[in-house]
C-alpha cells in the first residue's frame, strides 16, 4: 500500500497545474483530507483522474470517484479506488 500511496502522491504532484502548490501532499497523513494540504480544486482533481487512468490503465467512472469522495478526497481513498478498479478490470 506504502507503494500506491508514494506513486499517488507524486501523480498528484506531477498532474496539479502548479505542482509547488501541490507538492505539501508529499507528507500528509494519507487518512488526511487533501484540501488539508492543498487546494484540491477541480482541475487538480482532473488532473489527478487522468493521471491514474493513464498510469494504472483503468477507467475511473463518476460514480466510482462520488463513492471514493464523498466523505472527502484523501491518499487512503484514492488507494481504494485504484485497488478497486483495479480487481474489476482483472475479474471482467
Amino acid at each position: 500500500m506504502s507503494e500506491l500511496l508514494a506513486e499517488l502522491r507524486e501523480l498528484i504532484v506531477s498532474s496539479a497545474p502548479d505542482p509547488e502548490q501541490a507538492s505539501p501532499v508529499r507528507g500528509l497523513d494519507p487518512d488526511a483530507p487533501l484540501d488539508e494540504a492543498i487546494p484540491f480544486s477541480s482541475l487538480i482533481v482532473l488532473g489527478t483522474v487522468v493521471a491514474v487512468e493513464d498510469r494504472f490503465g483503468i477507467k475511473v467512472t463518476r460514480a466510482a470517484l462520488e463513492r471514493a469522495t464523498a466523505e472527502g478526497a484523501t491518499l487512503n481513498t484514492l488507494a481504494r479506488l485504484v485497488r478497486e478498479l483495479s480487481e474489476e478490470r482483472a475479474s471482467a
